[in-house]
């Protein structure tokens, strides 16, 4: 979320690094276009990637080389393995992730990054390496910096019940 002039002053500094990825520097798609003007830096765009048409927009504006694919800010499983085929089709990096979550957002994230060709697969968050409650027995879970989607059918994990609580509502 930097200024303009922010992002390209750091943009700047730091274009000569070696395996550097510039993410999403300024809040607006049109301000992250500027800024990409300025360097080369390959960038990763997150926040303004909502939906295939702003991935379109953004891919059409040579704007990016990857971006962050959030389950829960695309609307849900269905859409985010959309926008990942289309990733693939583009020639597109992405990291798998969420805005944040336990056990169940991690499964649904590593199945996700499980079925991406790796040659697309950028990165994956297991949200629930940084979560303190755990509802699925803090499965799956990432090992020195690895992880692998459950194989059990569904998510592949078995939720405690009893964890989630009373229900806020029922019909």
């Amino acid at each position: 979320g930097w200024r303009l002039q922010d992002a390209v002053v750091a943009a700047r500094a730091i274009d000569d690094l070696e395996r550097v990825f510039f993410e999403q520097p300024c809040p607006t798609l049109e301000e992250c276009l500027i800024v990409r003007q300025r360097t080369t830096l390959p960038m990763v765009l997150d926040e303004c990637i909502r939906d295939v048409h702003s991935l379109m927009r953004a891919y059409e504006a040579m704007a990016l080389e990857a971006f962050n694919l959030k389950i829960s800010k695309v609307g849900g499983l269905t859409q985010a393995k959309l926008m990942r085929d289309l990733a693939v089709a583009l020639g597109l990096r992405v990291t798998i992730e969420d805005a944040w979550g336990g056990d169940l957002v991690t499964a649904a994230v590593s199945h996700l990054a499980a079925s991406t060709p790796p040659d697309t697969l950028f990165t994956v968050s297991f949200m629930n390496d940084w979560t303190n409650e755990h509802v699925a027995g803090h499965e799956p879970r990432s090992r020195s910096g690895f992880g692998s989607a459950p194989t059990r059918p569904g998510l592949g994990i078995d939720v405690d019940v009893a964890a989630l609580g009373r229900p806020l509502f029922s019909t």
